[in-house]
């Protein structure tokens, strides 16, 4: 007998689909089936083949070993266990007392998160039962098994030339029954090699509804200014995917401008942006207490405003930032002027207000929260309605095309801002903010402004969370920064360590793709 090659090596760096008639099911069978070992030698090659075949086709008994030589004992017990539970799952035996169809696929999808020496078995018991299956109920349940599979978990990079073959085939003859499911399936296997698989199994939830047939799942993306955007994710669908068809909806199709928009989960008060390669669904809890939002984080490609959709993004995102101090502000006198103008883009922005001073609780909700208690009402009222009466007021696009060009200006736009508590430096006052952006991270004065310290993020060595250190206390960063020669290390805490640390992640992918 020839020894088989071992099954559970890396995935190779790209992925081709073979072409010709080489790499089919049967020619990886003849090679590492354990049946086929024994069957080496029957009468001439093409006896063989035809023998072999039978060996990647549907069968009503349950194997006795696994289909794949093992060594280990465990395994073959795992492998000829799990044939079982598939045959269950796809209504060729009949199922347990009180098991349903969504706990068959969980417990194959937890043998292979356990088992990574396992895949290579799973992947061919599964394209083994679709294969010449006579019951089309039983072939749907198989691909809708090899869906899930292909998503989660890499075959080898032996076994992924013949998978990938056998995916071709299935999705390319359109008189099949699961010619779509199957380029689904080559679609997720792209995706897995590229990006990693999903981290998370699937909730029942989810099985339960892809049982359905439901492949979708209806999501409401919150915009800024308060608009909903709707769409349908699919079960491997990555943010990266979303956030074209967001953007396209918006008229940025440009890639570098896609990828200055993250999408953000937020459950609770944790905020957590979502990295582009990553899977909603590992995000989407079942209780649906997960809201995700859209931002833009990164300002590097010039704005424009040929569409009414991009421009009321925008300008509700800046709105936002600027009313709830993410974006800081000095008290100064300058300052105060440019509250005023603000105020008066903000008017015009309205629809209805075209012709009619603020009143001044409408002012209040024109000026920051972090400025209310230092700008005079009064002195604001007279500054803005001397400039209403100086100018000819703005439809309401361009009064929001201002806007968004006047806050670009401010001295600290561009960074996402964070309120500090504590911090190693002790030079440094505290409470402060610390601001990141495409470029550094700067450490900010809450009092003055002043810039206390710079890092450029070319400089970040390492990076982590700090828990804790006392009940109640809060969590942490700590950077790693400066060069071999001269090491540095600062750490803050703040509420937001967490989504401070991720979205420094994400800038640095961008930066990375940038470059």
């Amino acid at each position: 007998q020839s020894s088989v090659p071992s099954l559970t090596s890396e995935p190779d760096s790209i992925m081709l689909v073979p072409a010709g008639d080489r790499y089919t099911m049967t020619d990886f069978a003849i090679a590492y089936f354990r049946e086929a070992q024994s069957m080496q030698g029957l009468n001439g090659i093409s006896a063989e083949k035809k023998s072999a075949a039978t060996l990647v086709q549907h069968t009503k008994v349950p194997i006795q070993e696994s289909l794949l030589q093992y060594a280990d004992s465990e395994l073959n017990e795992l492998a000829t266990k799990n044939f079982r539970t598939l045959m269950q799952f796809m209504g060729d035996q009949s199922k347990l007392k009180n098991q349903n169809e969504a706990e068959c696929i969980y417990e194959i999808l937890q043998l292979c998160k356990e088992k990574e020496s396992l895949h290579d078995e799973v992947y061919c018991q599964v394209i083994k039962q679709v294969t010449h299956n006579p019951n089309q109920e039983s072939v749907l349940r198989g691909w809708l098994l090899l869906n899930l599979l292909t998503g989660y978990f890499l075959p080898s990079n032996i076994l992924m030339p013949y998978a990938t073959k056998f995916l071709q085939l299935a999705s390319s003859d359109p008189s099949s029954t699961h010619h779509d499911i199957a380029k689904t399936c080559q679609s997720n296997l792209r995706k897995n090699f590229m990006y990693g698989g999903r981290r998370h199994l699937p909730f029942p939830v989810e099985i339960e509804a892809l049982l359905k047939g439901h492949g979708a799942r209806r999501l409401a993306i919150l915009m800024p200014g308060g608009m909903e955007y709707l769409t349908r994710v699919k079960t491997f669908t990555v943010a990266k995917e979303l956030l074209q068809e967001i953007c396209e909806q918006m008229g940025a199709g440009e890639q570098e401008e896609i990828q200055e928009f993250v999408l953000f989960a937020i459950r609770n008060k944790t905020v957590r942006p979502i990295r582009s390669e990553e899977y909603l669904h590992d995000y989407l809890l079942e209780d649906k207490l997960v809201t995700v939002t859209l931002r833009r984080l990164i300002w590097r490609t010039p704005l424009h405003f040929e569409n009414r959709i991009y421009t009321d993004v925008h300008y509700g995102q800046m709105l936002w930032d600027y009313l709830n101090g993410r974006i800081l502000l000095s008290r100064s006198k300058e300052m105060e002027m440019q509250v005023g103008i603000l105020a008066m883009l903000q008017h015009w922005a309205k629809t209805e207000q075209q012709n009619s001073d603020p009143s001044r609780e409408e002012l209040k909700e024109y000026t920051p929260k972090t400025l209310q208690s230092s700008i005079s009402p009064q002195a604001l009222q007279s500054y803005v309605g001397m400039l209403l009466r100086s100018r000819q007021p703005f439809q309401p696009v361009d009064a929001k095309i201002q806007f968004i060009e006047h806050v670009m200006k401010l001295p600290f736009f561009g960074y996402n801002i964070y309120f500090v508590e504590r911090v190693s430096d002790n030079t440094i006052p505290v409470p402060c903010f610390c601001g990141v952006n495409k470029e550094e991270i700067i450490v900010v004065d809450g009092t003055t402004q002043a810039i206390s310290c710079v890092i450029p993020l070319k400089e970040l060595q390492k990076m982590r969370t700090l828990r804790p250190v006392s009940d109640g206390g809060l969590p942490g960063i700590e950077l790693n920064y400066g060069s071999a020669a001269s090491p540095k290390t600062m750490w803050l805490e703040l509420s937001q360590a967490k989504e401070m640390y991720h979205t420094i992640v994400v800038i640095l992918d961008q930066t990375e793709l940038h470059h």
